[in-house]
């Protein structure tokens, strides 16, 4: 599994547990955040270059 790939997991088993405690926020890694970042520039970026094609 790749760094990406456990990032993803990370940030998801964070988000649920906080979900299933009915809290309202989360404290996320920034090393997590910061790769998901990068996810989603990137797929941005993607779709744009489809779109303006």
């Amino acid at each position: 599994m790749d760094t990406e790939e456990m990032s993803i997991e990370h940030v998801q088993r964070l988000a649920d547990q906080a979900a299933s405690l009915r809290m309202q926020s989360v404290a996320v890694p920034l090393k997590d955040l910061q790769i998901l970042l990068q996810i989603c520039e990137t797929a941005i970026a993607q779709q744009n270059a489809v779109t303006t094609k």
